[in-house]
């Protein structure tokens, strides 16, 4: 849901917009965008992911950090919360404490399909993060049992879709072993 405030808000007032409440926003040139907040499955997700991949780096030494749900991606004109993504501990770095809104492309963002955001999650975020430049992109579509993993090639996403046992194939994550059902079946 867009929230219409009186008049445009600049970014920088976004940054300190406080409602009173504990509803989160996205900013889209101007306005608020109200996000839903998650389902206990859509958020068992978001940290089996968290987990695994926070895993894979320690194991694998990559200079790489996770986030869920917090660090936006600022585009210029909109920021987008991925559901999990990762970026270089240089980037974690340079946020300093400053707002966690990375102005840069992360290695990878992973959305979890929102039965009520379907075109959003796998068509408008699909378009954003391919301008943006972010090199890796999953799309965890459990409602349809697929696991998409784009990667970005000269501006524009290769989609490979996985099913059941399918093992990804992923280029920020080369040794991973993780398939559709081993994600369903550990939540």
């Amino acid at each position: 849901m867009t929230v219409t405030t009186a008049k445009k808000m600049t970014f920088e007032e976004y940054l300190t917009y406080e409602d009173g409440s504990d509803r989160r926003y996205e900013f889209n040139d101007g306005e608020l965008v109200e996000m839903t907040p998650a389902t206990v499955f859509h958020n068992d997700l978001m940290m089996f992911f968290a987990f695994f991949l926070q895993s894979e780096i320690n194991h694998s030494n990559h200079p790489y950090c996770v986030r869920v749900n917090s660090t936006q991606i600022f585009n210029g004109k909109r920021t987008r919360r991925p559901d999990v993504l990762v970026m270089t501990v240089a980037q974690s770095k340079s946020l300093g404490n400053q707002p966690d809104i990375l102005h840069e492309p992360c290695l990878l963002v992973i959305e979890i399909v929102s039965p009520t955001c379907r075109s959003v999650d796998t068509v408008e975020k699909r378009k954003e993060y391919a301008q943006f430049g972010i090199p890796e992109y999953w799309i965890v579509d459990f409602l349809v049992g697929t696991f998409s993993v784009l990667n970005l090639v000269n501006g524009s996403y290769i989609e490979k879709v996985y099913r059941e046992a399918d093992l990804i194939a992923s280029d920020i994550f080369p040794s991973i072993s993780l398939s559709m059902n081993q994600v369903m079946a550990s939540i």
